[in-house]
């Protein structure tokens, strides 16, 4: 079996903490994430450096980041060739990405990595209503004029209510260590 090498963490890189609704209230978090890795690929010189890896993430991300840490990788600096992947930890996620490229370090499996979490409920992921979302679908599927004026019928105000993201726990069982 082959040594386990050591590991370290040599710098970070961070945006100002700010409270919910204020400073970041239009940031979303493919700009907090973006910034931060900006300012951590000048500080430590690393542009155009290809690392092992970037892990990163959110805890609430919109379907639009369906890629958070890939994009803000490309934005970054760093070589394009550089990989980079998503993770979602309630309350943990910066810790998690900080773990994941630890533990491929200590295996050899990678030199150097970033790990990272960003995370804004300024910039809650709000949602369809669930009858709008399926109605909508539905308009997708439909191929014929009278079944698009159909779909569109079933509309009613109680579709525009957002689905607002959910902080609470679907079962009964303790969800943290």
């Amino acid at each position: 079996m082959s040594q386990i090498r050591r590991v370290a963490i040599i710098g970070g890189d961070r945006i100002p903490f700010m409270r919910s609704n204020t400073a970041y209230s239009y940031a979303s978090n493919m700009e907090m994430l973006s910034a931060t890795l900006q300012g951590l690929v000048k500080r430590f010189d690393l542009g155009g450096e290809r690392l092992g890896e970037v892990a990163a993430g959110a805890v609430m991300k919109h379907s639009r980041d369906f890629n958070l840490a890939r994009e803000a990788t490309l934005n970054s600096g760093l070589a394009l060739e550089t990989p980079a992947y998503d993770i979602q930890q309630a309350c943990g996620t910066g810790l998690e990405a900080a773990i994941l490229v630890a533990n491929k370090i200590a295996l050899g499996q990678i030199d150097a990595g970033i790990a990272a979490g960003t995370d804004t409920a300024s910039d809650a992921p709000i949602a369809l209503n669930e009858n709008y979302r399926r109605m909508i679908l539905d308009l997708n599927r439909a191929k014929t004029t009278g079944q698009r004026l159909k779909t569109l019928l079933r509309f009613r105000p109680s579709f525009i209510l957002p689905s607002l993201p959910q902080k609470c726990r679907t079962s009964h069982r303790p969800v943290h260590g």
